[in-house]
This record gives structure tokens, sequence and C-alpha cells, in this order.
């Protein structure tokens, strides 16, 4: 009884991860697209990151709440490598994707003199295309011997026994977990650093240089080059940094998610006791979780991202109720024609001059023009 019972709580639990994760980065998809100022390169590496938790939620999430239910695997052999395939892809990609938007950021904000020759849209693409080529080829090792994928019942999912080949485990933690997070390190840091340098500079410019004085010659020369300079340091140092710490705040949560479930793995191979089974579903469910937060830090952190949710929820409230007063009308408009007396048989129609005619259309298109306006 209390196994089945902790089984409905683990099941409800990832359910509400699992449409949570859904439904935020799908919107995430609607926003990005139907609004051109945020269709940018930057946004599109964000949406990159927002595939590969879809990915997991659609797929992944979906299987695991049946398996906890059932309490067994009821796929078969095949789906379950195919699905520790793919839940491993979604994890390498997530954190690649981390590395490529820290990247971006990096050149965005200290490189940015060169940013707009080597971010080009069709360079971006292509970046995405190899960050997703890696993923594939990092996960797909224990299909062809290397470690192997199988049902780990503790976590009730389908991944790599790290017990099966203690070097694949390894690997992966340096090419796909340290390896990546010491270039996001390394890249904020960098940008930490600068966006500090540029706020000093511009204090030294605040004070020292004053824009209404000076010669003409100063006037038309040197103050556009200046202001030119202030106003990037300026929105740098505001808007900017904001959008960085935002980003920032991603890491953590992703580190906060995962790391948990990392350490983990290291229990399983090297300890002799398993671990209790609230610990094993425990950081699953909490490395889950991780796909349904980056749409609620975006919609905290981000205005025009959160503007937009809101106004793009409120047409949908508009089209819904709008859909509901016509099909009420539509409705209203059906009884008030079968309630006019029809020529039934034996009951010969009442014939009205043409002038009553006429005067009845009248009064009915009237009626209809309103219901239109109000509609």
């Amino acid at each position: 009884m209390m196994a089945k019972t902790s089984a409905i709580i683990e099941a409800f639990v990832l359910i509400i991860i699992c449409a949570v994760s859904i439904f935020g980065n799908i919107t995430l998809f609607v926003i990005f697209t139907r609004r051109k100022i945020l269709r940018t390169i930057a946004n599109g590496f964000l949406l990159n990151l927002a595939f590969a938790d879809l990915l997991v939620s659609m797929l992944n999430m979906p299987i695991t709440v049946v398996t906890i239910v059932e309490q067994r695997w009821i796929f078969g052999d095949r789906a379950c490598k195919f699905l520790g395939f793919t839940t491993m892809l979604s994890f390498v990609s997530s954190v690649m994707s981390l590395a490529m938007i820290a990247i971006n950021r990096y050149f965005y904000v200290v490189q940015w003199i060169s940013y707009p020759a080597i971010f080009t849209p069709r360079r971006s693409v292509l970046f995405v295309g190899i960050v997703w080529l890696m993923c594939v080829l990092l996960s797909i090792p224990p299909l062809f011997g290397w470690a192997e994928y199988r049902y780990i019942p503790g976590k009730s999912y389908c991944f790599v026994s790290w017990s099966s080949d203690v070097y694949y485990m390894y690997f992966m933690l340096t090419a796909c977990f340290f390896g990546p997070l010491s270039v996001v390190f390394v890249s904020y840091f960098k940008i930490l650093k600068f966006t500090r340098k540029a706020k000093r500079r511009l204090s030294r410019h605040s004070e020292n240089i004053n824009y209404q004085e000076g010669t003409e010659t100063a006037q038309e020369n040197a103050i556009p080059v200046n202001r030119r300079r202030r106003r990037t340091l300026f929105n740098m140092t505001q808007d900017e940094v904001k959008i960085t710490n935002t980003l920032l705040i991603v890491v953590a949560v992703f580190l906060a998610c995962w790391t948990p479930f990392a350490i983990t793995m290291f229990i399983d191979v090297y300890s002799p006791f398993s671990l209790p089974r609230s610990v094993d579903i425990g950081t699953l469910l909490l490395g889950y979780a991780n796909s349904m937060c980056n749409p609620l830090v975006y919609g905290i952190r981000n205005q025009a991202f959160r503007r937009e949710m809101v106004r793009l929820y409120a047409r949908c409230v508009s089209k819904y109720l709008r859909s509901g007063r016509v099909s009420d009308e539509a409705r209203a408009s059906v009884h008030r024609n079968t309630t006019q007396a029809p020529e039934v048989a034996g009951v010969p129609r009442v014939k009205t001059s043409s002038k009553e005619a006429d005067t009845s259309k009248s009064n009915f298109d009237f009626q209809d023009t309103e219901n239109t306006q109000i509609a």
C-alpha cells in the first residue's frame, strides 16, 4: 500500500513537471517566433535549449510516468535503448547549448566588434548543427558496446548503466559536464570582468567629459565619437548586464538540478549499498524539473518576454470568449428560426402582404446588423 501511494505521488509530481515544461517551452517558441523583434541570434540559441527541454518533456517524461505507475518496464528492450539514448541526448544537448549561449554572449559583450562577422544567421545555424552532431556522437557509444543502455529500477527509466563501463562514465563527465561548464564559467567570468571595467570607464567619462563645452571642431569631430562610445557602454552596463545575469541564473539552476543526479552516478558505481528509492527518484525528478525552470526564469527576469506572454494569453482568451459568443448567437438564431410557424402538412401557411413582408425583412436585417456590431 505504501509503495502504491509513493508511486502515485511520484507520478503526480512528474505529470506537473511535464505539463509545465511543455506549456512553458512551447510558449517560448511561439513568442520568439511570432515577434520579429525577438527573432535574434541569441534567442535562437535559447530556443535550441528549449527544444532539448521539449525533447525530454514530450518523449521521456510520459514514459517515466507510465513506468512509475506500473513499477516495471513494459515497453521492450529496443524501446529501452532508444529512450535511454534520447535521455542522454537531451541531457548532453542542454549542457552543450548552455556552453554555446555563453560563447555567443562572450562575443556579443566582449568581442562586440567582431560579433556581427562571426555570428551571422547562416553560421549560427551551422553552429547549432555542429552542437547536435556532437551530442549524437557522444550519446551513441552505448548502442555499439561501450557501456549499455538498460532499465534502472531505482529511477524507473532507461539510461546508461554506469557500472557496465566506468571509463565511459568518466569520459562523459569530462566531455559533457565539466568540459562545457568550464567553458561557461570562463566565458561569464570574462564578461563580468569586462563589464566591471567598462562601468568604471563610463564613470570616468561622465566625470571628465563635458559634452556641452568645447570648440566647434570638438563638437563636430570628437563628441560624436565619444557619445557613440558612451552609448555603447551605457547599453552594455545596464540592459546587457541584466541579460547576462539572467543567463547566469539559468546556469545556476541547471547545476542545482543536475548535480545531485551526477553525484548518485558515483554512488551507484562505487557504493556497495543501493540508494533509497526516495533519493534515487528524487534526483531524477529534480533533473527533469530543470526543463520547466528556464521559461519561468525568462518570465520573471525578462520584461519583454513577460509582456509578450501576457499579450499572447490575453489574445487566446479573447478569441475563446469571442468564439463562445458567436456559438451562442448561432444557437439563438437556429432556435429563432425553428420557433417560427413552418408550413406543416394540412396546415396552410398564413400569407402576408408584400408591405408587411418588406417591413419584417427590414426589421430582420436591422437586427442582424446589431448582432454583428456587438460581436
